[in-house]
């Protein structure tokens, strides 16, 4: 039986969904892949607060909050920043120059042995420990 692919969203790839940016095609693919059970997602509970908080900023309260009601429905796994991610996220941040939240994207791409799903050219910087989808 083949392996299920799997990623891991960044918030950058939510981000240009959620704004239909360039990108947006892919990860609405992604999206229904894995709402057809084709495909498994994940996203880190950090990511999703970080989406959260770009949203309100931009947007204000209730679109974030609309936003995060919406994507709550879509078979896209949260994985919680257990202390074991974020150790791990820590060492990243450690040794490599990434936004902290980057670190939890990796840390759960790696605990859950996914690929990134991002445009975020940061991660240029890890490709050498995780594999990633550009968008």
């Amino acid at each position: 039986m083949p392996v299920m692919k799997r990623v891991t969203l960044d918030s950058h790839a939510i981000l240009r969904f959620a704004q239909d940016e360039e990108g947006a095609d892919r990860v609405e693919e992604l999206l229904r892949a894995s709402e057809e059970s084709r495909l498994k997602a994940y996203v880190n509970e950090i990511n999703l607060g970080e989406v959260y908080y770009i949203t309100m900023r931009r947007l204000g309260l209730e679109p974030a909050r609309r936003f995060l009601e919406q994507f709550s429905t879509l078979a896209v796994e949260r994985v919680p920043a257990s202390w074991e991610i974020i150790e791990a996220a820590s060492e990243l941040k450690a040794m490599h120059a990434l936004s902290y939240a980057d670190c939890f994207a990796a840390a759960t791409a790696i605990r859950c042995d996914t690929a990134i799903v991002t445009g975020d050219p940061e991660f240029r910087k890890i490709e050498h420990l995780v594999s990633i989808e550009w968008i």
